[in-house]
């Protein structure tokens, strides 16, 4: 881990208090300041005259990279893999989310039907547009060249896979600027040094143990190549998750260089698993969270990567950065002075759950959001982020009472409890017991819109 601002005027002369203490020389008025903006990366070591030899070696080593950060794809639409600095998400988020690729062959004889099904994959979960993160291309026959030439002008994020080095370096010769990762299986790490460093584009280095990984990183290492994605082939399900384990643990940890690198996981690589969709969904899903950067699936199966990227979206999202909207009325479809109002907390996930639901009703209703800093409702209400006072002021914040004539709020079922309190603070409003869960909004919606139609 870098070191902290304190850390680094420990060693500092403002520190000591020696007579040298604060001399400005490095154009900063103190030692401390100096050792603030040294921690931040914004000044270079060098700066100060007199920095330790010591200091010098726990800097370096303190800031030396756990693991690369890997891009590859054209400039308009890359892809980082890598530079993760912690084991598990509590400690600090992940940074760059798993690679969800998928395999496709280049003599498919429903290649282009594949491909564009690929391409316009796209659902919306949370606000956030859940997309194929890029394509794995199996060089299976003759039109591999072709292939790549189409998946390349589409822009999409691509892995080259052949065991012909002519082939692909024919085809980097044409699309380098696309930068693909390149695997060229059975090869040589001096084969795959001299292609990164020619075309500059980023290549798999492949070992069947932990040993042979490390040797042939080694090689990259010493061939001044650093441009390189781990990969670990023929694993028994066992082996795979405790070797994937090991190689983060020895670059977060221990920042062991040759394992220093993001990893490429093939699911055909793992030994007696099925091609069976939901196996393979379930072992891509163990994974994401251990700890592979690239997944390559056999199949593009919907149902699966669309529970993939949920399991994605959930595992890099900033565990101190809660998911949140704007605090807003929304009115959900054609609203007028008869609409139901619906009120709730600004966490994402309950908002976008909810206008799903309200949507799939098709009751155009208002939905007021508190702000409520990303909390759920019973999360909230427990800390008093969802009240009664909040929900009045909310209410009337947005000019409910100008919008609808009825008067009626409804509120999360869960949370029943603050009715009378609700009421209390707006006494012209009745406060409506609405759905414990999201799922059974529909329901109610239905329901109450039939029992206002009753009482007209």
């Amino acid at each position: 881990m870098k070191l902290t601002g304190l850390q680094i005027f420990k060693y500092l002369p403002g520190s000591k208090k020696e007579p040298q203490a604060n001399c400005k020389k490095c154009g900063f008025p103190t030692c401390m300041a100096f050792a603030m903006k040294l921690a931040k990366n914004e000044v270079p070591i060098e700066k100060c005259e007199h920095i330790t030899d010591e200091l010098k070696s726990i800097f370096e080593e303190a800031s030396q990279i756990q693991q690369a950060e890997i891009p590859f794809g054209c400039a308009k639409n890359p892809v980082k893999i890598g530079n993760e600095t912690v084991m598990f998400r509590h400690d600090k988020k992940f940074v760059n989310p798993t690679c969800i690729a998928v395999k496709l062959e280049s003599s498919d004889e429903n290649f282009d039907e594949k491909l564009n099904k690929i391409l316009n994959y796209s659902v919306e979960r949370v606000g956030e547009d859940l997309k194929i993160s890029t394509l794995a291309l199996f060089d299976t026959d003759k039109t591999f060249e072709e292939k790549a030439k189409k998946v390349a002008k589409s822009k999409l994020p691509m892995i080259l896979v052949s065991e012909n080095i002519e082939k692909t370096t024919k085809i980097l010769d044409e699309i380098k600027d696309f930068k693909p990762l390149i695997y060229i299986e059975n090869s040589s790490p001096e084969e795959l040094a001299e292609i990164e460093k020619k075309y500059n584009v980023p290549v798999v280095s492949s070992g069947s143990s932990i040993e042979e990984l490390v040797n042939n990183s080694a090689k990259f290492i010493e061939n001044k190549t650093q441009n390189i994605v781990l990969n670990l082939k023929n694993q028994s399900q066992k082996s795979l998750i405790e070797n994937l384990t090991y190689i983060r643990r020895s670059a977060i940890e221990n920042k062991f260089k040759p394992l220093g690198f993001p990893v490429i996981q093939f699911t055909k690589d793992i030994a007696d698993l099925s091609q069976d969709p939901i196996e393979q969904g379930i072992w891509t899903s163990v994974l994401l969270c251990k700890y592979a950067n690239i997944i390559v699936l056999e199949h593009f199966d919907e149902a699966i990567i669309y529970s993939l990227l949920t399991l994605r979206q959930n595992i890099y999202t900033d565990p101190e950065k809660p998911l949140q909207i704007e605090a807003k009325l929304y009115p959900i479809g054609e609203t007028d002075e008869n609409s139901p109002v619906i009120v709730t907390t600004n966490f994402a996930l309950t908002y976008f759950t909810v206008v799903g639901e309200i949507e799939a009703s098709n009751i155009p209703s208002y939905l007021a959001i508190t702000p409520s800093d990303g909390m759920s409702v019973l999360t909230a209400w427990s800390a008093d982020k969802f009240n009664g006072e909040i929900i009045a002021k909310t209410i009337k914040t947005y000019g409910l009472e100008e919008l609808v004539k009825h008067k009626k709020l409804i509120i999360p079922g869960y949370v029943s409890s603050l009715k009378e309190e609700i009421e209390d603070e707006l006494p012209d409003w009745e406060v409506i017991i609405g759905a414990n869960e999201a799922v059974d909004i529909v329901d109610f919606l239905r329901s109450y819109q039939k029992q206002q139609l009753l009482n007209l």
